[in-house]
């Protein structure tokens, strides 16, 4: 799995080149335990203004607003994005509501990445906190690590999760990954944990590695597609038949553009269907890839 994921993070920098990209830089001067929240700090807002303008754009620290500048060195040496760098595992919302541009996180981030995001493009190289990308709507996500509970899932007291979009992980991801999901599609290079796509209304999560158990329940519309294996089916799923799905060479096709490794046994493949969730509208369906 690490040469693996190598391979996969040098194709990525081949592609994105986001390891050359110049921009606005926001360097974290300290880190610390108290949560730092960048909402409001979006690319379309800061790229193109001077380094003390940036610097006084207010943030919340804990309970307090502050400047900017006061948390972050910036540095201006481009407009092509906004550069996060540091350890930003407490600092959240980075790229809350972003609808263009792009961000890229040098180091692992904190809660809410990406939340309710309709555009733009965000690269992280490093692992991110749970519930990211909650309800987004459109846009790119790329995440080179691992990514906690409830990616792309509805927000507290809501039922629908990601709309559209794109998320892929060259990771493993936690529990209740694309929970209630609306749209779009989200792929995992390694594991996901129990509850993948429960509730799902439609979209698709593609999964490389180990899908654990129960996923899918109480799915109406929507597919699940499994290409190591299925940890536990749930009872209220049926095995219809085992087919070469003609359409799924479009996912990969696109998948492989990302870096992830479709090999000709995936791409050729067979696999069994399994319709669900009975207990639900029954529309949806796993697919497991039939190993030789």
């Amino acid at each position: 799995m690490k040469q693996m994921q190598s391979c996969v993070l040098c194709a990525l920098a081949r592609k994105f080149s986001v390891d050359k990209i110049k921009g606005v830089t926001l360097a974290l001067k300290k880190c610390g335990a108290i949560p730092i929240e960048v909402d409001g700090v979006l690319p379309e807002l800061v790229l193109g203004r001077k380094a003390h303008e940036i610097s006084s754009m207010k943030i919340n620290v804990g309970k307090e607003k502050v400047d900017l500048g006061d948390v972050f060195e910036v540095k201006c040496d481009g407009d092509e994005a906004l550069i996060f760098e540091g350890d930003l595992n407490h600092v959240k919302r980075i790229g809350e509501l972003m609808s263009s541009g792009i961000i890229v996180v040098r180091g692992s981030a904190g809660m809410h990445l990406g939340e309710r995001m309709s555009g733009g493009s965000v690269y992280v190289d490093g692992d991110i906190g749970a519930r990211c990308c909650c309800e987004m709507r459109g846009g790119t996500v790329v995440v080179n690590g691992n990514v906690q509970a409830m990616l792309g899932s509805p927000l507290p007291g809501n039922t629908k999760g990601m709309r559209g979009g794109t998320i892929a992980v060259f990771g493993s991801v936690g529990a209740r990954t694309g929970e209630g999901m609306r749209r779009g599609v989200i792929a995992v290079l390694g594991d996901a944990g129990d509850f993948a796509g429960v509730n799902m209304i439609a979209g698709t999560i593609v999964v490389f590695g180990n899908l654990g158990s129960n996923a899918g329940g109480g799915m109406k519309r929507g597919s699940i597609i499994a290409l190591e294996g299925v940890e536990k089916i749930p009872p209220t799923f049926l095995y219809a038949c085992t087919y070469k799905p003609t359409y799924l060479r479009l996912y990969f096709n696109y998948l492989r553009n990302f870096g992830f490794p479709v090999t000709d046994e995936i791409y050729e493949g067979s696999f069994r269907r399994y319709i669900g969730d009975l207990s639900s509208l029954g529309k949806g369906e796993m697919l497991i890839l039939e190993k030789s």
